[in-house]
């Protein structure tokens, strides 16, 4: 058995409990308001009830509903505040259309009485709350809701009770406070139920937290559309993103990730669909690490004196600019590849071609969670080499670029 319905069936015990308390105490003292929340306390057993029905039907699997039957706790919650209501409706009808009573007797007993019923639904309320949202149970969060509205309801009681013993009738003046609670109670249920059963979107600070794991990952662009939803406890997260990438496949793993991402960072996630797209830029940019002359591949990432930057149209391949830059980090004892890889991220690298894998290497992994891809070549010079990759082997091509 779950931690919820664990819970569900001592609030289930736990309100037995308190109706007979308040049952004793309303016979012994004669209290219309101790009367109207022992019915009180008979509403939260019943809810409590339907509470139980409603986990045990929203785990079960159905062919018919294959975004499962989690929406039942909202409903049942739903039913809850009904309930309620039709609580506060009873005790108002004995108010204001019920027989004149004398003043409540046994004024020390009653008190004692509804002291401790106050101490039962403070304790539990707490604890049921704390494991309602532990688990993200809509249900159990509504009923220690109502249970501590009970409890604030016999509060009042319990002043109205001292002040009869001063001789004061606030007996009438109690059940209407006590209605009032009820009402407050029903109304914050009711709303929430319908907008999660109307499928409004998830409260704002779970939509940033969201966006915020989403965007932390280099690889994304972009964060067109974003939607979630609650049923039941759990979570429904849709994504449209715009990703580094220009294989589909790539972006499919990565799209896998930021599902589980999200899934680790954000509770009660059932199910997160991501639908992406590569980026389409007009250009590309390529790098090539380059020897002394400038124009052979260098065996050496980080080790080499000099980078070939060139930018692409990716529509044609005809070559915008190109520049040599001088390695800045060549000198560097330590993480020179790596340092290497973010200058050359700096500069809008798309796409770094090089002689030797760089897998398990710390370049690979900067530039691969940046999207930026890595093309190996068996070409030692960089104009045979992009032309190859890129250019079609287009022997005047390979002129214009190496003349530029």
């Amino acid at each position: 058995m779950e931690a919820s319905e664990k819970t569900a069936w001592l609030s289930i015990i736990t309100n037995l409990g308190l109706v007979s308390i308040k049952t004793t105490v309303a016979l012994i003292s004669g209290s219309l308001a101790v009367k109207a929340d022992a019915i009180h306390s008979l509403a939260d057993v019943l809810s409590s009830t339907v509470v139980l029905i409603g986990i045990k039907i929203s785990k079960r699997p159905s062919r018919k509903f294959p975004y499962g039957l989690y929406k039942v706790e909202n409903m049942v919650a739903l039913g809850t505040s009904l309930l309620i209501i039709f609580a506060g409706y009873e005790i108002l009808k004995e108010v204001f259309f019920g027989p004149l009573r004398p003043l409540p007797r046994q004024i020390p007993l009653s008190v004692a009485g509804i002291s401790t019923t106050i101490v039962i639904g403070w304790l539990f309320s707490r604890y049921e709350l704390k494991k309602g949202l532990g688990t993200g149970s809509p249900c159990l969060v509504a009923d220690a809701r109502h249970i501590r509205t009970d409890m604030l309801s016999s509060l009042v009681i319990l002043v109205a009770l001292l002040s009869n013993g001063l001789g004061l009738s606030l007996d009438r003046y109690a059940a209407i406070i006590v209605v009032i609670f009820i009402g407050r109670s029903a109304i914050t249920i009711s709303l929430e139920s319908v907008r999660v059963l109307l499928d409004a979107s998830l409260d704002h600070a779970s939509l940033d937290k969201i966006r915020t794991v989403v965007s932390a990952d280099p690889r994304v662009v972009e964060i067109n559309e974003l939607r979630a939803r609650n049923a039941g406890r759990y979570k429904f997260v849709e994504l449209d993103v715009t990703l580094r990438v220009m294989e589909l496949e790539k972006g499919h793993r990565i799209s896998e990730e930021l599902e589980n991402r999200v899934k680790m960072e954000i509770a009660q996630v059932d199910r997160v669909l991501i639908h992406y797209q590569a980026r389409q830029k007009e250009q590309l940019t390529y790098a090539i690490p380059v020897a002394e002359d400038r124009r052979t591949i260098s065996e050496h990432f980080g080790g080499a004196p000099f980078f070939q930057l060139l930018t692409l149209q990716t529509r044609n391949g005809m070559l915008i600019s190109k520049h040599v830059l001088v390695n800045p980090f060549l000198n560097e004892e330590k993480g020179k590849g790596i340092k290497v890889a973010e200058w050359l991220l700096r500069k809008g690298l798309d796409v770094l071609i090089v002689r030797h894998d760089q897998a398990g290497k710390g370049p690979n992994f900067a530039l691969g969670s940046s999207g930026a891809e890595i093309l190996l070549t068996k070409e030692t010079e960089a104009a045979k080499a992009l032309s190859a990759m890129v250019l079609g082997a287009s022997g005047n091509m390979i002129a214009r670029i190496s003349d530029q």
